[in-house]
């Protein structure tokens, strides 16, 4: 029985964020995302058997691809001559690669805004402190989604094991 709800657990992991993901294209991408989280739980599942902890670096691997994205963003917004607005623009670009503009757009309008787009996360970034926080809290929300995966997957050894 316990490694059925496991496996059930593993399931909802991987089909979850797909089910919700809308268009082809966005089901491939949560695809992916939420086997990259499939992967971290069982990293924890498994550093748990052996007795072992490795979450940190289970959560720099998770956090670097954002932290790329986001440096990128704002490297390409610099080139390109956003000028004053490089920081803005470049996080735009980070948040739509990273597919967060439905959560951008979600929370600006929670703060009374009707922007959609780019002028969505310019009006979150704003509302944070600007895009060196924004940027801040894009990866170190990935980074803390990750460390919980990978406790949960030893959780689920402790759980579920021997």
């Amino acid at each position: 029985m316990k490694k059925t709800i496991l496996i059930l657990m593993v399931f909802s992991l991987v089909c979850c964020p797909a089910v919700f993901a809308g268009s082809f294209q966005k089901l491939v991408g949560k695809g992916m995302e939420a086997g990259s989280h499939a992967l971290t739980a069982r990293s924890g599942y498994c550093d748990a058997s052996r007795a072992e902890d490795n979450a940190l670096t289970e959560v720099a691997k998770e956090a670097a691809v954002p932290a790329a994205v986001v440096a990128y963003g704002m490297g390409s917004a610099a080139v390109s001559g956003a000028g004053t607005l490089t920081g803005y623009a470049g996080m735009a670009s980070a948040v739509s690669s990273l597919g967060l503009g439905g959560a951008t757009t979600t929370i600006a309008g929670a703060m009374g805004s009707s922007a959609t787009g780019a002028a969505a996360t310019a009006v979150v970034t704003s509302a944070v402190g600007g895009p060196i926080v924004m940027g801040v809290i894009v990866v170190g929300g990935t980074a803390a989604v990750s460390y919980g995966v990978y406790k949960a997957g030893q959780a689920a050894w402790e759980w579920f094991g021997d």
